[in-house]
């Protein structure tokens, strides 16, 4: 059930719940300067550089490093949130939406970084696919990882359920300490709740979004994509603030 609150009630602050208010308190009070406000709001959300500038300061902590530059740990951590798919009449086909925590973590691996790799159970109640992490581990033998080499949390909803499942397996295995591989503008959220849980790990970022884009004239042209952006960043910023408050 707190997954569905912590999905809903974001939209009550994002840009699209402010719009829309804003569009019902005109309608309403019968007043233009509601709806005026409302499509000046609109409009800056639609500008691709409000997004990027969100999206630069989300990913300004966690800007990119080498592999080499990280210390040995007894295993890598990658997170979920990679893999979408759907289920076909003979099998579960798998999609990415994007690839970069996955073979982030299998560089850790191979440089000698860490001696495991650890994939989160990642599953959204609501979608009928199976476990992230038993895909990821599917995919990670077939590229030639040793099956022993790799572990499985368990079912984890978000990411403090991950921290937690990724705790527990630490005590099982005995480690002591992890690379922690998620997408840059996600790992301050993922770190403050992995050190929450008492995980002692460091952060390695993949899946940069905008720290390495420029701006150009396009960037003051409105389009759907950037408002999808905006809201997107908001929505992290939103739950950055809530585990902030919570701890």
């Amino acid at each position: 059930m707190l997954i569905y609150i912590h999905k809903f009630l974001p939209l009550i602050i994002s840009p699209l719940g402010l719009v829309c208010l804003l569009l019902l308190i005109g309608l309403w009070w019968r007043q233009i300067k509601w709806i005026a406000l409302a499509l000046v709001f609109l409009l800056i959300f639609s500008l691709p550089i409000t997004s990027f500038l969100i999206w630069k300061s989300l990913e300004a902590e966690h800007p990119y490093k080498p592999v080499r530059a990280l210390k040995n740990h007894q295993a890598v951590v990658v997170l979920s949130g990679m893999l979408d798919g759907f289920k076909s009449e003979e099998e579960w086909v798998t999609q990415w939406n994007d690839t970069d925590r996955f073979f982030a973590g299998l560089q850790v691996l191979k440089a000698g970084k860490a001696e495991l790799i650890i994939f989160t159970r990642g599953k959204i109640p609501w979608i009928d696919l199976p476990p992230e992490g038993e895909r990821l581990k599917a995919l990670a033998i077939q590229m030639g990882v040793d099956p022993n080499q790799i572990l499985l949390t368990e079912i984890a909803e978000n990411t403090a359920d991950e921290a937690g499942a990724v705790l527990e397996l630490t005590k099982t295995h005995g480690i002591s300490s992890v690379i922690l591989v998620t997408s840059s503008f996600h790992l301050p959220r993922a770190q403050l709740l992995f050190n929450q849980a008492g995980v002692v790990s460091e952060a390695y970022p993949a899946d940069f979004k905008f720290l390495y884009r420029s701006y150009d004239w396009l960037s003051f042209l409105p389009n759907a994509e950037a408002f999808f952006w905006t809201s997107y960043g908001i929505r992290e910023y939103i739950g950055r603030m809530y585990y902030w408050i919570r701890a």
